[in-house]
């Protein structure tokens, strides 16, 4: 079976039980950022929500903030400074964005050490707003594929002297072992997840970047990562996995929340005629969605079946994995990858 690492927390020379994920006690957090904010008066911080990341909301004299505290291991320091640098990018390119709000010291970030590791802390603007989860229709879509078109001619213009790639592909050659171990006993099943992942990453490897161009890269684009604001404007939030990627990739993310969803494919037509309204795809980008969709189901699904131990069992994922895996199947065909 496939472990995680997990250190133990040094406590006076005492090493304790090993933790997969720790919770930051929200007063010492308000007590830490009072300290390296310079704010005054009273500061409270209170938690969210639990997962990936740990999000809390910060009030203070100055309004609410958004508080991300990041997984440990899941960015280091140069990733995470790419992170604040592509946000507040798209920020002064007139993007709504929860731009990282900088530290006294002028710092985008912080860190801390909890028990299982370093953990990441950016504090950012609070978005106003309602996501978009429950209710999508073509209207919307043609929407929010225009405003992915215009992040992505935003993203054109983007420099910074840090490095991070979204990394699908070596991310699922770390995970897929845990959805096979979840096949263990279904042979059938485990040969054709090992076939296709294999020949994702065989193909993924050798895709054509001068007609599949890469750039920078929201990584997770799915309308629940997008809000309309009280003031009537779109905002992308959750830029955790973003990076360096074949641009048209952004593409699949909004694809898999759809199936997920269980929204009809006219959903997804609109979505891209919006996008091809600001960034025409080109016949290779176009053709080679179906490998995207289905790298993009392969890796949710290894992802959910790695993380089951660390941040709980995700609603619906461990008593419906034939859906998945019809999914999984469905693509792997579209793709020519079964």
């Amino acid at each position: 079976m496939p472990t995680l690492p997990r250190p133990g927390y040094h406590n006076g020379g005492r090493v304790t039980f090993p933790v997969s994920q720790s919770v930051l006690d929200a007063d010492a957090l308000a007590n830490e950022l009072t300290r390296r904010y310079a704010f005054s008066g009273k500061v409270r911080c209170q938690l969210l929500s639990r997962g990936m990341n740990d999000i809390y909301r910060v009030e203070h004299s100055k309004g609410p903030h958004a508080l991300k505290v990041a997984r440990s291991g899941k960015s280091n320091d140069d990733e995470f400074a790419y992170e604040q640098d592509y946000v507040n990018h798209l920020s002064s390119a007139g993007i709504e964005v929860p731009n990282a709000i900088p530290l006294a010291d002028g710092s985008l970030f912080f860190s801390v050490d909890a028990p299982e590791g370093k953990r990441q802390i950016v504090m950012m603007r609070w978005l106003d707003g309602e996501p978009y989860t429950n209710s999508v229709n073509d209207d919307d879509a043609l929407t929010l594929g225009a405003f992915l078109g215009n992040i992505h001619l935003a993203s054109q213009t983007f420099t910074t002297s840090h490095r991070k790639v979204v990394a699908s592909e070596p991310k699922l050659a770390e995970r897929l072992p845990f959805l096979l171990e979840l096949m263990r006993d279904r042979p059938t099943d485990h040969a054709f997840l090992e076939r296709a992942g294999a020949t994702v990453l065989k193909r993924m490897a050798a895709l054509d970047q001068s007609a599949v161009p890469k750039g920078p890269c929201h990584g997770d684009m799915q309308c629940a990562n997008v809000m309309r604001l009280s003031s009537g404007a779109l905002a992308v939030f959750d830029f955790s996995d973003c990076g360096t990627d074949p641009l048209a990739k952004d593409i699949a993310a909004f694809y898999w929340r759809n199936d997920f969803d269980g929204r009809p494919e006219s959903v997804n037509q609109a979505f891209v005629k919006g996008y091809n309204s600001i960034r025409s795809l080109s016949d290779e980008e176009k053709a080679a969605q179906p490998l995207f969709r289905l790298l993009r189901h392969l890796l949710i699904t290894s992802t959910m079946a790695q993380y089951v131990n660390r941040i709980g069992p995700v609603p619906g994922f461990d008593k419906n994995i034939d859906y998945y895996l019809d999914m999984i199947r469905r693509y792997a065909e579209e793709a020519q990858a079964n």
